[in-house]
């Protein structure tokens, strides 16, 4: 609005353009971003010369300056539409005004309210940013690849708000007065288990539990013949607690209990302060993993294994080592009452975080008094350990990169179980299982793009989903990556993908999309080797296999040296070990491609292998 009048555009690609430079305001929105936006694959030639036509019509429909607001000769700040080598900037000095900024700092606030145990506050919160949506994200524009995600992650966050809003209805004892809008949520998503587990709870909690035992049995229908699947364990647990009317559904008695995300509340694990319960939500996609999942079950509850247990989960970047501990954290959590800790020990800088700030977030966790935790670090890493001694707690410390810092987190309660999740092993963890992840099968590989792009699109072809999955090298991350891109655009056949990632040279391109960056978390681990390891690496990456002997002949190192550093490589899962007496080793598609990053098809390339890289 310009005053009175309406001035948003009404062509709709004109509106188009308009989207996605407000969605990404005060950051630069490239040229390829808004050609790719527009015209997804098959833009004209004069896409260039278009683009900057609506920048044009947009600056002068709005009134949009071409300089930044600091400089303007009067008045006070106002928005403009930059331009900025490779794309375009709009800048608006008041982010916060934009509904969709405020709804996602409410819902930031919102959770902080749950955890304080702000209960009451909390659903006011999230009952403000509800309120806020009055339609879908982007009403009324024509949505390309771009805006779809943005669209997606805002309405699943929507989503989210509403689950956790109810949540805290339950936990305030508001059970009857959310039935209706509770049915009304199950019947349009009939497969959700989450609502359908908070309308059990809500009917139960209002003396029908007999409805709510019918909830249980509409959903175990749907479930089996949509998608031919069992309900998860926590609702089959809900529904056995419902049967034998367990005193443990009734309203707690503490309304301001904080309220776990993704998960439905019960009752608190012991009386007083809740436990805590940190272990990350599960992924919905999860496939494979059976005989690793065994194992972490086994090492941790296992009656066999005295005093403490000790995981090491290891495995290359993008393998799901993050994944398989919630799966696999959350089987076994009712093992451990007094609470599951889950720290990232990695901030969002890329740098450890300190150990006394770790030890302090996981003390308060516990109960503790910030106030009380000693300012030297070993000192607060034995008050950690008093804490825990006869506590049964499950600690997840997850990035972990150097032992030293390890030796002040682990818990001290034989009760306790120490999980550690690490690129390379962890050789300081005494006594501890060493778990690496492998790769998906093929098979797994099909399914979880199944699962991402639908089972129909799959079977049509198979043999494309199957090539698929040996172009990402059956990682996990990749498949997402891929199965992402392929669930936004419905139109696309599976085989358009695997010629677009046969050529190696525009493989990782490909596989950088929607958050899922392969490329990087790839790189980050190349990034971490020595000269010496580099050197090794990419005289192996160049060839299709050899024997330690054989690269120690290219790399014109003595064997030992060679052997060494090839077991690091192992250690680090960047390079993979045959079998036999002499064994060949190799290093796997798309970390090749990481480590030959812009070498590919270049004269040393050439000279190196005797061939091109096409």
């Amino acid at each position: 609005m310009r005053g009175e009048r309406v001035v948003t555009p009404s062509a709709p690609k004109l509106r188009q353009v308009l989207s996605l430079l407000a969605v990404q305001a005060n950051s630069v929105t490239r040229v390829d971003q808004l050609v790719e936006e527009l015209w997804e694959e098959s833009p004209p030639q004069s896409a260039l010369t278009t683009v900057q036509t609506y920048i044009y019509q947009l600056r002068k429909l709005l009134k949009l300056d071409d300089k930044p607001a600091a400089y303007r000769s009067s008045g006070g700040p106002s928005p403009a539409l930059l331009s900025h080598p490779g794309g375009y900037v709009l800048q608006l000095p008041d982010l916060e005004s934009i509904d969709a900024n405020q709804f996602e700092q409410l819902a930031r606030r919102g959770r902080q309210e749950l955890l304080g145990a702000h209960v009451e506050s909390a659903a006011e919160v999230f009952r403000t940013a509800l309120a806020l949506w009055r339609g879908g994200f982007l009403e009324g524009v024509a949505t390309g690849p771009l805006l779809y995600s943005h669209s997606t992650r805002l309405e699943e966050l929507r989503r989210t708000v509403l689950a956790l809003r109810i949540e805290a209805d339950l936990q305030l004892g508001r059970h009857q007065e959310i039935i209706g809008e509770l049915t009304s949520l199950v019947n349009a998503e009939p497969t959700r288990e989450d609502f359908s587990a908070k309308l059990m709870i809500a009917l139960y909690r209002s003396g029908r539990r007999a409805d709510a035992l019918g909830v249980y049995q509409r959903i175990r229908a749907a479930l089996v013949d949509e998608l031919g699947l069992d309900p998860a364990a926590e609702l089959r647990r809900l529904h056995q607690l419902m049967l034998e009317a367990d005193p443990e559904l009734d309203l707690p008695g503490d309304p301001t209990a904080p309220v776990t995300e993704g998960r439905v509340v019960i009752s608190p694990a012991r009386p007083g302060r809740p436990a805590p319960a940190q272990l990350p939500a599960e992924v919905v996609d999860f496939v494979g993993r059976q005989a690793e999942l065994d194992a972490f079950s086994h090492a941790l509850t296992g009656p066999d294994i005295q005093g403490l247990r000790v995981v090491n989960v290891v495995g290359r970047p993008g393998i799901g080592k993050s994944a398989f501990v919630a799966r696999a954290g959350r089987a076994v959590r009712e093992r451990f009452p007094d609470g599951q800790l889950h720290v990232d020990l990695t901030g969002g800088d890329g740098r450890p975080m300190p150990v006394r700030q770790v030890l302090v977030g996981m003390l308060k966790a516990i109960g503790a008094d910030e106030a009380d935790v000693p300012h030297n670090v070993a000192e607060a890493a034995l008050m950690f350990r008093s804490w825990t001694a006869d506590r049964r707690l499950l600690v997840v410390l997850d990035k972990a990169v150097t032992a030293d810092s390890l030796r002040h987190l682990v818990p001290s309660g034989s009760g306790c179980a120490l999980v550690v999740l690490s690129r390379v092993p962890v050789d300081a963890l005494a006594g501890a299982l060493r778990l690496r992840l492998p790769v998906l099968t093929v098979a797994e590989s099909v399914r979880l793009l199944a699962n991402i792009v639908g089972e129909q699109r799959v079977s049509r072809e198979l043999d494309a989903a199957e090539n698929l999955a040996e172009l990402t090298d059956r990682l996990p991350l990749a498949l997402r990556a891929v199965g992402a891109k392929l669930a936004g655009r419905p139109g696309w056949h599976l085989s358009r993908m695997v010629v677009r990632m046969a050529d190696e040279r525009n493989r990782l391109n490909e596989l950088s999309y929607g958050g899922f960056d392969v490329f990087g978390q790839l790189a980050e681990a190349y990034q971490t080797l020595t000269a010496r390891q580099r050197w090794v690496f990419r005289r192996l990456a160049s060839t299709d296999g050899l024997t330690a002997g054989e690269l120690a002949e290219r790399a014109s190192l003595g064997g030992p040296a060679v052997l060494g550093v090839l077991d690091e490589l192992v250690d680090a899962d960047l390079v993979e070990e045959g079998d036999g007496e002499e064994p060949r080793y190799s290093v796997p598609a798309l970390v090749r491609l990481v480590g030959l990053s812009g070498m590919l098809g270049s004269s040393w390339w050439r000279r190196t292998t005797g061939r091109d890289s096409g």
